[in-house]
């Protein structure tokens, strides 16, 4: 009988880039500032500490993209 021993690395690291582009773009829709670099600290101390940064990319101007993004005021 073959022990469940929980998801693949693959899935984990598929699972965090999911999540991690869902708080970008939900946080840059709220008018968050998003591009910078972060600290991110773990309170338990043997957990390694991250440095972060996001850099905005707009799209190329000559790409065929249809997207025009309208912004909306609450």
């Amino acid at each position: 009988m073959a022990s469940d021993s929980g998801p693949s690395d693959s899935d984990v690291t598929a699972a965090f880039e999911r999540d991690l582009e869902a708080l970008v773009t939900t946080a840059f829709g709220r008018g968050a500032v998003i591009d910078g670099v972060w600290d991110v600290s773990s309170p338990v101390s043997d957990a390694p500490e991250w440095t972060i940064t996001i850099e905005r990319r707009d799209p190329d101007p000559d790409s065929d993209s249809a997207f025009e993004p309208e912004f909306l005021e609450d």
